[in-house]
Order: structure tokens, then C-alpha cells, then sequence
């Protein structure tokens, strides 16, 4: 029998050994991967909020203005409301409502004392001093849509458009006047001519149609001027020029010895001196 011979550990075969190795060799576990956790489930932005709709609001034409004397205001210097879109209530009645101290036929200037000529009336205190116009007979509103329309060849205003401009004029006072009491006397700093001159006022009845203290009627009256027409206020007279409906009269100088020679007329006897007519002026001044 052949003896089995078994070569030495060093000489066996590398892939033999191996082998050996490998077999002889306890399994081990091997690292399991852990499994992932689970990712956490995203939680949504709220959808945003859509606004509320709320009724639409009107357009700022149609909403009742916060100063109706503001807006007014805006309206009497507006252009636009003319035909030709090149003159406004400002136009004929600058600074506040006052006179621009012309005679017009419609919007043209004509001379003063023309017939058919209008003088431009001061707007201060127009609130208190109805009739308005010069042939009297309307109300404000009335009157501000006549001119808007007749005579700056206009389209007929709104009646927002007129309430407007009647707030804004009857806004328009009399300024403060410290030679005059409340009831339209001279009061104790008015100049001692002008306290004369209201003694001559009175005296030549002028009280009669110019009623203190705002110095106006609410009639219209026919001095034999050409008709009958309103009577305007004699607040601030020294700076209205020229006088009556038509303009006739370039100042106070030449208005009163007519208005005087008129009283004579309807039978007045009282006369009147020189002193007393430059007195009557100083009174006049100072209204």
C-alpha cells in the first residue's frame, strides 16, 4: 500500500489554500443597511387668502366732495365750462368775486354807458343781496346757469356742478369793515367827514333803496336809468366802478349829482352844498 503523502502547509497551492481558509473559516453576519426613515410628509403652505370684492366704489366725479367751497372754487376758475374753453367765472370776477371793473355785451368789452351793456357786479356778500343779475327775478343757481350758458356759450351745467358753485359763493362775505356798527352807522373810528356824510345820506333819502347795513333792496327799482333793475349793494362801492346796470358813470363824483337831480324829480326839496356832497363821498369811501 502507497503511503499518502501530504506536503508541507508552505507548499500548498495558493488558490488551495484559500480554499482551506474560506471553509474553514466561521460566517460572520454581515452590517445590514439600515433601512431609511421615512421622510416626513411635507406639510402645504396655506393657499393664500383671495380678498374679499367689495361693490365698486362710484368714480370721483359721482362722490360729494369733502370742501364743496373748495371744489366750488375749482369750478369758478375753470375754463371749461365756457364754450370756447378760454374764460371762466373768474374771468369778469377775479380776487375773491370782485369786479374786474368792465362793461360787456356777452363776453365782449364794450364802452361804458352802451345800452345794451351789463356792467360786471362785485360777488361779495352775494348770498344777502338777492334779486341776482341785473334784471333780478332769478335765484343764484338760476342766474350762475343763465351766464354759463348764454353768455359764456356753455354747456348747461349739473346740478352738482351749480351747488358746488353756489357754496362757494355764498361763501364770499363782506370783508370786515371797522368804520361801520353792525347796523351800518359810522362807528366811533370812522373819520368824522364820513359821519357827516351818513347824516347826508340819510338826508337825500338814499336809505330808501340802499337799505343799511347792507346797503341794498330786495326789489329791483326803475330810477328812469333805461328800466328796472336790481339794486346793488353800496358795500365796497368806491372800488366798483363804473356805475349803474350800463356803466355810464366813470366814478362816484358824477353819479351823485344825477342821482340827486333824480330825486328832485319825484319832488324832493332838499338841496345840498358842496361840503355836504364831499362828505356823502367820504361816507361813501369808507362803505
Amino acid at each position: 500500500m502507497k503511503t499518502l503523502r501530504i506536503p508541507a502547509p508552505w507548499i500548498i497551492a495558493p488558490s488551495l489554500l484559500l480554499g482551506l481558509l474560506v471553509a474553514t473559516t466561521p460566517n460572520r453576519a454581515q452590517p445590514t443597511t439600515p433601512t431609511p426613515a421615512p421622510k416626513p410628509t411635507a406639510t402645504p403652505w396655506p393657499a393664500p387668502a383671495m380678498p374679499k370684492r367689495s361693490k365698486p366704489s362710484l368714480p370721483p366725479a359721482a362722490k360729494a366732495p369733502a370742501d364743496p367751497v373748495h371744489a366750488g372754487l375749482l369750478l369758478f376758475n375753470d375754463m371749461s365750462l365756457s364754450g370756447s374753453g378760454t374764460v371762466a367765472c373768474a374771468s369778469c370776477h377775479p380776487r375773491g368775486g370782485h369786479t374786474n371793473n368792465k362793461t360787456y355785451v356777452g363776453l365782449n368789452v364794450v364802452p361804458d354807458g352802451q345800452p345794451d351793456g351789463r356792467s360786471t357786479p362785485l360777488l361779495w356778500g352775494v348770498k344777502d343781496t338777492a334779486p341776482y343779475s341785473w334784471a333780478g327775478g332769478k335765484t343764484l343757481k338760476e342766474n350762475i346757469k343763465g351766464i354759463i350758458v348764454n353768455r359764456m356759450k356753455g354747456k348747461e351745467p349739473t346740478d352738482e356742478q351749480l351747488d358746488l358753485l353756489v357754496a362757494y359763493l355764498n361763501s364770499l362775505e363782506f370783508p370786515n369793515n371797522p368804520n361801520l356798527k353792525d347796523d351800518g352807522s359810522p362807528s366811533d373810528a370812522a373819520p368824522a367827514a364820513a359821519k357827516r356824510g351818513y347824516q347826508v345820506f340819510l338826508k337825500a333819502s338814499c336809505n330808501a333803496c340802499h337799505v343799511p347795513p347792507l346797503f341794498t333792496k330786495p326789489d329791483n327799482e326803475d330810477i328812469g336809468s333805461g328800466g328796472s333793475f336790481q339794486v346793488p349793494s353800496l358795500r365796497g362801492v368806491s372800488t366798483t366802478a363804473p356805475y349803474f346796470h350800463d356803466g355810464r358813470f366813470p366814478n362816484l363824483r358824477t353819479l351823485i349829482p344825477a342821482k340827486l337831480a333824480y330825486l328832485e324829480k319825484l319832488g324832493s326839496t332838499e338841496k345840498f352844498s358842496d361840503e355836504e356832497i364831499e362828505d356823502l363821498l367820504v361816507f361813501l369811501g369808507t362803505l
